[in-house]
C-alpha cells in the first residue's frame, strides 16, 4: 500500500511516499517567490505511470485560505485518478505527533503573516493529545499574555514552534521548555500513523485570509 504525502508553505514544499510506514522517496525544496507551483515537479519526481497510490496526506490547516484550497485541490486530484482515500491532519497535530513520552500540556504556536501567529494548548490524553483550548490568532503581544496566563496554571508547560527566532521575541518567556519542529510531508506523514488523522477535507483559516 502506497501513500503519497504534500506539504506546502510559503517557505518549503515537500512531498513524501511511503509503503506502509517505510520512507521510499522524499523530495523537499524552499521557495523563493512564495509561490508553489514547484509541488508539482516534486510530485512527478516521486510518481511514475506504473505508481498507483493508495492514500494521499496532507495538511487542512489552520492557515491561508487560497493556500489551503490549492493543495486540497492537488489532493482532490491525485485522489481521483487513482482513487486513492484522502486522509487529514491539522497543522497543529503535525507538531504534536513529534512528541512521545512526557510532555503532558504543550502550546504550539506559528507565525501565519505579518507577525501574527496561530496559536492553541493542547494536553495528552492516553497517547495522543486533545485541545486543551480554541486556537486562536493574535499579535506577538497576545501570544505572550496568553503563554504567561497559562505558565501561571502549570510550570510544566512545553511550547513548540516552527523557528528558534519566533523564541527569542518572546522576551518574558525564559523557563518553559522549548521545541522547534519544522513541518514538512514526512511529519505530515508522521501524524497519520500517529493516529490523529482523518477523512475530514474541511479546511481550517482564520477570517482575515479569506479572499
Amino acid at each position: 500500500m502506497l501513500s503519497l504525502s504534500i506539504f506546502s508553505s510559503s517557505q518549503r514544499i515537500s512531498v513524501a511516499l511511503y509503503e506502509g510506514k517505510l520512507l521510499k522517496k522524499f523530495f523537499e525544496k524552499i521557495v523563493k517567490d512564495k509561490t508553489n507551483d514547484s509541488i508539482f515537479i516534486l510530485i512527478n519526481k516521486v510518481l511514475n505511470k506504473r505508481t498507483n497510490i493508495n492514500n494521499v496526506f496532507f495538511s487542512v490547516g489552520p492557515g491561508s485560505f487560497t493556500a489551503l484550497r490549492a493543495l486540497r485541490a492537488i489532493a482532490q486530484a491525485i485522489s481521483f485518478s487513482h482513487k486513492a482515500k484522502i486522509v487529514n491532519v491539522t497543522e497543529f497535530e503535525i507538531y504534536l505527533s513529534c512528541f512521545k513520552n512526557k510532555e503532558k500540556k504543550i502550546l504550539v504556536f506559528y507565525e501565519n503573516y505579518n507577525n501574527n501567529f496561530f496559536y492553541q494548548l493542547f494536553m495528552r490524553e492516553n497517547k495522543m493529545f486533545i485541545p486543551d483550548s480554541d486556537f486562536f490568532s493574535g499579535n506577538l503581544e497576545k501570544l505572550e499574555k496568553f503563554i504567561n496566563e497559562e505558565n501561571r496554571k502549570n510550570k510544566a508547560l512545553t511550547i513548540v514552534s516552527n523557528s528558534s527566532k519566533f523564541f527569542s521575541l518572546l522576551n518574558s518567556i525564559t523557563h518553559n521548555k522549548k521545541k522547534v519542529f519544522k513541518p514538512c510531508a514526512k511529519r505530515i506523514a508522521n501524524a497519520v500513523f500517529s493516529g490523529y488523522g482523518r477523512n475530514d477535507k474541511s479546511l481550517i483559516y482564520h477570517h482575515t485570509y479569506y479572499e
